[in-house]
């Protein structure tokens, strides 16, 4: 990550919850920067958000001694109240209406963090198979990333098939990601039908009016994004890959930055010792 500091401006980030959170900020800078969303329709940047949010899942997932259990937890504490990450919190008002934006997305980041970690390879297999047919790679790769992705999206929907609720409306969503692309790649397999048992028909209803429809707008209004998506999410892919870069090379920086120190430091007593 080039602009390390404007994360980190004490230079003082080093758990791995800090290193992640900086990777939170750092994609959601790229998107917000590359979209510029102020003054539009707030959900047309939900599609991206929802994917960077399930990469964060899976990562704070992984941390065993965390604090919090949602999303939502770990922004107030870690993000908008920890005072290192200023610089992006008054920043991000010149992109879009940021504290506006993160208070309509509450019921995904209510969501348990391990339940919504488990959406995470379906979505790291959507953004792979965007780019696949980014890169043409529209033989084998595709092929075996979409049967993989027609799997885990059966076993998921198998789990959380309540409609209404959050965790329905991510599957809804990766779903139309799916045949938008199809769409374009008739050849790779199609998805099961949504289950629906009899019993949640009322709950999903009474679930629906509650939830402000947050991701109902996204797949309602696919169709007109399709274009955009096929690029969001191929950009999602490289910058992803390239954030596991970032952070191999941030990481080897710091390192050496405080090698030299540590060397500096060597030399300086060895003088001191000398000269007396």
């Amino acid at each position: 990550i080039t602009n390390f500091d404007n994360y980190c401006p004490s230079e003082n980030c080093n758990t791995d919850l800090e290193k992640i959170t900086i990777g939170f900020l750092w994609l959601l800078e790229q998107y917000f920067t590359k979209y510029p969303n102020k003054g539009h329709n707030v959900n047309d940047i939900k599609p991206f958000f929802l994917y960077i949010i399930l990469w964060l899942s899976h990562k704070l997932n992984k941390i065993t001694d965390k604090n919090f259990t949602k999303i939502n937890d770990f922004y107030t504490k870690h993000v908008k109240n920890s005072g290192k990450y200023s610089n992006f919190i008054s920043d991000s008002g010149r992109y879009t209406n940021f504290n506006e934006f993160i208070e309509k997305q509450k019921d995904l980041l209510n969501i348990n963090i391990e339940d919504l970690s488990k959406f995470y390879d379906a979505s790291k297999l959507i953004c792979s198979m965007y780019g696949n047919v980014a890169q043409n790679q529209t033989d084998d790769k595709l092929s075996n990333n979409a049967t993989s992705f027609v799997n885990k999206y059966t076993e998921l929907n198998n789990i959380y098939n309540n409609e209404g609720a959050p965790h329905s409306q991510i599957l809804s969503a990766l779903s139309t990601d799916y045949n938008n692309l199809k769409k374009e790649r008739d050849n790779i397999p199609s998805l099961p039908e949504k289950k629906t048992t009899q019993d949640h028909v009322q709950s999903s209803k009474d679930n629906s009016e509650q939830i402000s429809g947050q991701f109902s707008e996204d797949t309602s209004s696919s169709s007109s994004i399709g274009n955009k998506l096929f690029t969001v999410l191929s950009i999602f892919g490289a910058i992803a890959f390239l954030l596991g870069i970032s952070y191999k090379y941030s990481l080897f920086g710091l390192r050496k930055r405080a090698q030299k120190q540590h060397l500096r430091e060597k030399i300086k007593n060895t003088k001191k010792r000398m000269n007396h």
